[in-house]
C-alpha cells in the first residue's frame, strides 16, 4: 500500500466546469467538525463550489485505510495540490516551533510549506473556537444584549481570559522550548507541556456556587492562588534547568522575537494545544454561563407580575439552552495569526 497514492489532482476538479456552471475545489480537512470553523475561511462566490472531505471520504482515491487527522493528510503528494485542491489543517505547535528556532537563528528559512496548504497557525480550531471574543458574542446573543457592552455586563469573562492567559504566557513558551527546542539529552518529564497541563488541570478544583463568587471571590480563592504559585515555582525551575545546560541565551531571544511576532501574554492561549484548553474552561464558561443566564431570567422576571412574570419566566428558561459555541458563526479575521491564513485564501479565490 502506498503512502503517496492520491490519484486525482488539482487538474481534475478545475475541470468540473465542463459539465456544470462552476468551478469545484475540494478541501480536505482533518476531520468533518472541523469544517464548522474552516468553511468560515473560504468566500461566497457564484461560480465557485468548496467540497469538504476528510481522508475517510477520499480513501479509495487516497488508497489507505479510511481514517481521519493530520498524518493522513501528510501522505498526499504536494504535486498534486493546487487552487482545486487544497488541504486545511492544524499547525499544531508547528508554527510557534518555527518561530522560536527563527529567533535563535535567523536564517532558518520560511514557514510556508505549499501555497495549497492552509494552517491555522494558531495551535489548532479549539483554539480558534474558544478565541475570547467569540466567547464574548454568544454570551451577549443569549443574554439579548450588543456585544460591544459584554465587558460590562459579564465582567469576569473579560478578567478571566486576561489573567488566565497571562499566568499561562512564560510557562507554556518555557514547556515547548523544552519540549521541542532543547537537546532531547537535557529534557526533564517533569518540564514539558504534558507536566504542565497536569499543573493546569488544578482550575477544574474551582467550584462556583453562584454569579458573585465569580465576580468577587474567583481570584481570590485558594484554588486559583495555589494554581499561580505552582506556575510560578514551574517557570523558576524551569528557567534553572535552562541555565544549566546554557539555554537561557536562546530563550530570551525567543521571548523576545514572540513580542516581535505578536505572541504575548493577551492572547498566548490561541497557542496552547486546542482539545487541552477546552478541557480546561470549558466547564468554568458552562458554569458562568448558566448562573449569568438564571440572573438575566430573574432581572427581566422580576420587571412583570403575576401570569405574565410567570410564562416570561418559562419562555427565557426555554431559550437558555446551554453553553455550545461550536456552531456559532464568527468573524475569523479578528483572530491574530490565523487572519493571515484567511487572507491568503481570499487572494487565491478572488474573483
Amino acid at each position: 500500500m502506498s503512502d503517496i497514492a492520491f490519484e486525482e489532482s488539482s487538474e481534475y476538479y478545475e475541470n468540473f466546469d465542463y459539465f456544470t456552471d462552476q468551478k469545484h475545489v475540494k478541501v480536505l480537512v482533518e476531520n468533518k467538525k472541523d469544517v464548522r470553523l474552516w468553511s468560515d475561511a473560504f468566500p461566497e462566490q457564484d461560480n465557485l463550489v468548496f467540497d469538504f472531505a476528510t481522508a475517510i471520504d477520499m480513501s479509495d482515491e487516497l488508497r489507505i485505510l479510511p481514517a481521519e487527522g493530520c498524518k493522513q493528510l501528510e501522505k498526499i503528494g504536494h504535486y498534486n495540490l493546487g487552487k482545486y485542491l487544497v488541504v486545511c489543517k492544524d499547525s499544531d505547535y508547528d508554527y510557534i516551533v518555527f518561530l522560536m528556532k527563527k529567533a535563535i537563528n535567523p536564517d532558518h528559512g520560511e514557514y510556508k510549506k505549499s501555497d495549497y496548504i492552509f494552517e491555522t497557525l494558531v495551535h489548532s480550531v479549539e483554539s480558534i473556537e474558544y478565541h475570547k471574543q467569540f466567547v464574548q458574542n454568544f454570551f451577549a446573543k443569549k443574554l439579548c444584549i450588543h456585544k460591544s457592552v459584554i465587558s460590562n455586563n459579564a465582567p469576569w469573562l473579560d478578567r478571566f481570559y486576561a489573567e488566565f492567559s497571562k499566568i499561562l504566557y512564560k510557562p507554556l513558551l518555557q514547556a515547548i522550548f523544552h519540549d521541542f527546542i532543547l537537546k532531547d539529552k537535557n529534557r526533564d518529564a517533569k518540564y514539558s507541556l504534558i507536566s504542565l497541563y497536569s499543573i493546569l488541570q488544578d482550575i477544574n478544583k474551582i467550584k462556583p456556587n453562584n454569579i458573585s463568587f465569580f465576580d468577587e471571590n474567583f481570584f481570590s480563592c485558594n484554588e486559583w492562588l495555589s494554581l499561580v504559585q505552582k506556575l510560578h515555582s514551574f517557570e523558576n525551575n524551569i528557567l534553572q534547568h535552562f541555565t544549566r545546560f546554557n539555554a537561557i541565551k536562546d530563550f530570551n531571544k525567543v521571548i523576545d522575537y514572540m513580542c516581535v511576532q505578536n505572541i504575548n501574554e493577551s492572547n498566548c492561549y490561541m497557542f496552547f494545544r486546542g482539545h487541552n484548553l477546552e478541557n480546561l474552561i470549558k466547564d468554568l464558561l458552562a458554569k458562568y454561563f448558566s448562573k449569568l443566564y438564571d440572573n438575566y431570567i430573574n432581572t427581566e422576571c422580576d420587571k412583570l407580575f403575576d401570569q405574565q412574570k410567570i410564562d416570561k419566566r418559562k419562555e427565557l428558561f426555554k431559550n437558555k439552552g446551554t453553553f455550545d459555541i461550536k456552531n456559532e458563526q464568527r468573524n475569523i479575521e479578528l483572530v491574530d495569526h490565523f487572519n493571515e491564513t484567511v487572507k491568503s485564501i481570499s487572494i487565491m479565490y478572488a474573483q
